[in-house]
């Protein structure tokens, strides 16, 4: 599910938004993460608080798909309303300066799927529709 998107500007700098039903955050940018460590993050995710004051929000590590070796990042964000929210950071094929944020979901495998059907058109009753029986 598609939750933001962050910009690279003409001076290099990448800012964006990351947003869904329960938050809302503006102002998203990079900040560079430096340390020995080889497991530590490429990018802190960090915003504004309501006052003003830079907190982190969330960390990034470079990633690349297995399949193409398209290069991405992957991380979360700490909301207080949803937790820990995964994230994906995908480049647009449109505009190379913008990366979609995704919401990473679980993946479910092709042989543990449903197929669910609606009907095509109501009933005259509404029952398809709502589950209410008139008898």
């Amino acid at each position: 599910m598609n939750m933001g998107e962050m910009i690279r500007n003409e001076g290099g700098t990448v800012s964006g938004y990351i947003a869904d039903a329960a938050f809302d955050f503006e102002n998203v940018f990079f900040e560079k993460v430096t340390s020995d460590n080889p497991r530590a993050p490429l990018f802190n995710l960090m915003t504004k608080s309501p006052r003003g004051r830079t907190v982190r929000l969330g960390s990034l590590w470079e990633r690349s798909a297995k399949d193409t070796g398209e290069i991405y990042f992957g991380g979360y964000i700490d909301s207080a309303t949803s937790g820990f929210v995964p994230i994906r950071l995908f480049q647009s094929r449109q505009n190379s300066a913008v990366w979609n944020v995704v919401r990473k979901t679980g993946r479910r495998k092709a042989q543990d799927t449903t197929d669910i059907a609606l009907p095509e058109q109501p009933g005259d009753d509404r029952a398809d529709w709502t589950g209410e029986n008139d008898d």
